[in-house]
């Protein structure tokens, strides 16, 4: 698999993290230049709002590569068949939903509300189980890239058997074997 950390070192908004970063509007073309193949809305909310995680957490992927769909999903299907090598996390975040401080999210609010989440998560598709640089593997054949807290609210709801929609949007990444 080739490796992206350069490239997406290179994408990095100016002054990301700081009170004066690079806007979206700024930002948006030079990426979608280096990356062509990617939707705004998944450049938007992985990339750019997440970029410091992007790099740590996925820099050794090979996004260049990566093609995208949005899929519509059902909730049993998601529960079912998409894996995190962050499981615990999730698990954690599901238990603080009950928590009234959390209860006030705009996320939380949201998703109670429409019973889905505002944004498809993204989810990587591999044909076999991928071993990862911290010792985890992404398990074939649907991992969770971006969208734990999603997820997180998502089990919550349909835990407590509160208002959900059946079908939620996902992005699902291909990437092909080399």
């Amino acid at each position: 698999m080739i490796r992206s950390d350069r490239l997406l070192y290179e994408l990095e908004p100016d002054g990301f993290g700081g009170r004066h970063c690079e806007s979206w509007e700024e930002w948006q073309p030079k990426a979608s230049q280096v990356l062509p193949n990617f939707p705004d809305d998944v450049l938007k909310q992985w990339l750019y709002r997440h970029w410091k995680g992007v790099v740590c957490n996925w820099g050794w992927l090979d996004f260049q590569s990566m093609r995208f769909e949005l899929q519509s999903w059902t909730s049993e299907q998601i529960q079912s068949q998409i894996r995190t090598p962050h499981q615990e996390v999730v698990d954690k975040l599901s238990r603080r939903m009950t928590n009234p401080i959390f209860q006030r999210s705009w996320l939380v609010q949201q998703m109670q509300e429409k019973g889905t989440w505002p944004q498809a998560p993204i989810v990587l598709k591999y044909e076999r189980d991928i071993p990862m640089v911290n010792g985890k593997s992404l398990r074939a054949p649907y991992n969770l890239l971006e969208g734990h807290h999603r997820l997180a609210y998502l089990n919550k709801i349909i835990e407590q058997g509160a208002y959900h929609q059946d079908q939620h949007d996902i992005w699902m990444i291909h990437i092909p074997l080399h």
